[in-house]
């Protein structure tokens, strides 16, 4: 089977799109928010409501009550960005992966390792870091994207007898990609946490949702 025949042409699924579409909805209302034609602190007010904050989590682990929103948090934070940067090197990465992910296993798995990915990036955010901030952004999604593809390609490997240079060699480059962001960004919470914990939790699923092949084969 041609890798062709796997992955479908190269427009994008629609969910892909409408993933996208949600994603530039909310950070253009907070552009107009913040630029005063729309109500004033929006984005605060929508962080509230969608973004996960640590503090919740925490709390209800102490065992005092958190409002009923927060547990759907693990899921909403990921539709949200903290400006326009942001936004746009997540989307870039989303389209091209998320794409790729979405012909080969289709909508209801691609959405499946979407949904589990970004849950499992905040849920080790919560475990590991003490933030003072929320916690928005599809990166943690977007390392289980990368952790999927990774544990596929480790089968592939361990099935052909393939070399896993580069298999180890995108693993260090993933660690210095967030190295490099940390030390760049200082003045912004790169939470390495979530991205850590996306990729596990893509790298755990993977199996159950192509679990008759070793593809896709590493590129």
């Amino acid at each position: 089977m041609s890798k062709e025949s796997i992955w479908g042409s190269n427009a994008g699924p629609p969910v892909v799109w409408g993933l996208t579409l949600v994603f530039i909805f909310f950070e253009a209302l907070f552009q107009l928010s913040d630029a005063g034609i729309l109500q004033q602190d929006m984005r605060w007010q929508v962080y509230l409501r969608l973004a996960f904050f640590d503090l919740y989590f925490e709390g209800a682990r102490e065992g005092a009550s958190v409002p009923l929103q927060f547990w759907a948090t693990f899921l909403t934070h990921a539709f949200l960005h903290g400006g326009l940067l942001h936004l746009f090197m997540n989307t870039g990465i989303f389209l091209a992966l998320g794409s790729m992910l979405a012909k080969g296993l289709g909508t209801q798995q691609f959405l499946v390792l979407f949904t589990v990915s970004a849950i499992g990036g905040a849920l080790l955010f919560a475990l590991i870091s003490n933030p003072q901030g929320p916690l928005v952004g599809a990166s943690g999604a977007l390392f289980g994207f990368i952790g999927a593809l990774k544990r596929w390609e480790w089968r592939w490997i361990a099935a052909t007898g393939a070399s896993s240079q580069k298999f180890w060699g995108t693993i260090l480059g993933l660690a210095g990609i967030n190295v490099v962001l940390a030390l760049t960004f200082q003045g912004a919470e790169i939470a390495w946490e979530a991205h850590l914990g996306g990729f596990i939790a893509g790298w755990l699923i993977a199996p159950m949702l192509a679990p008759g092949r070793a593809a896709p084969s590493p590129f």
